[in-house]
């Protein structure tokens, strides 16, 4: 019998022949000493969606070099039909709620820090070696996060945020314990650190929330804001090239035609018990 071999499947040994096995080059813990880029993902909203729950080291534009690593993450709004993703987003949440945050408004992350973090990032700085809460972090870790940092200084100013130099550093690094945990537990070995923002009415994308979002994307984490009703509008405080802007469509139904199968079944059914009956009683 003939066969044809498709482009996918071609594609798929191609990658098997050059990575070889996962847990021969990417051992658990193997790359976390290496200096790790963000690298942003522009995408469809269907590529978004199968990129998401991946491994990242299967992401386009995956790559190890010297001792850094090239690691691809995702930022994009989408309006419209997402139930669909809203559905594995909860399941991923609860399958890997270490390293994946997920808020139903916008709220919690605009959160302002409390006025101690404020007062201890006015005398204390933004040396993260120094900073206390995060000596528990790796050496690999508090550089990325110093680097990560900086990018979201430059990111605020681009983006006019109102917030001070001492309100942003504490907003990030003194008050911030959950971003800071889930980006603790996250490794490049497996998928990226995440969180979701369901916006399910609406609610004010502050600059604290802005902040912490940049932040999060700085860090290479997955960063996917959803609403049905189009209230996923960071484009108002955060600069439109930082991140993708989706519209989900739901999925075509032809409701007339399963209307009239409907009919047509109760017709059928009536004519047969209508034979039916004057079979038996005539």
């Amino acid at each position: 019998m003939k066969k044809h071999q498709t482009t996918a499947h071609k594609a798929e040994a191609e990658l098997a022949e050059i990575l070889g096995t996962e847990a021969q080059l990417y051992k658990q813990g193997a790359l976390a000493d290496y200096d790790v880029v963000p690298l942003r993902l522009e995408t469809t909203y269907h590529e978004a969606c199968l990129l998401l729950f991946e491994k990242s080291v299967v992401r386009p534009g995956f790559k190890l070099t010297a001792q850094a690593v090239d690691y691809p993450c995702l930022f994009f709004q989408v309006d419209g039909a997402i139930e669909e993703l809203v559905k594995r987003a909860r399941a991923w949440h609860s399958n890997n709620h270490k390293t994946t945050l997920y808020y139903s408004n916008f709220k919690m992350l605009g959160r302002a820090p409390q006025a101690s973090a404020v007062q201890a990032a006015q005398q204390q700085g933004a040396d993260i070696a120094q900073i206390e809460p995060l000596s528990f972090l790796s050496t690999a870790k508090k550089k990325q996060l110093a680097a990560a940092y900086k990018q979201t200084q430059q990111w605020a100013k681009s983006c006019q945020l109102s917030l001070s130099e001492a309100e942003i550093c504490a907003a990030c690094l003194y008050d911030n314990a959950k971003i800071i945990d889930a980006f603790h537990h996250g490794n490049a070995e497996q998928s990226n650190a995440k969180c979701f923002v369901d916006v399910v009415q609406k609610s004010t994308v502050n600059d604290y929330a802005a902040i912490r979002l940049l932040l999060m994307h700085a860090l290479a984490f997955d960063v996917v804001v959803m609403s049905k009703d189009g209230y996923a509008s960071i484009e108002n405080i955060i600069d439109q090239s930082l991140f993708d802007s989706h519209t989900a469509e739901a999925k075509i139904k032809n409701d007339k035609k399963s209307n009239a199968a409907v009919w047509v079944g109760l017709l059928v059914g009536a004519l047969l018990l209508a034979i039916y009956y004057f079979g038996v009683f005539r």
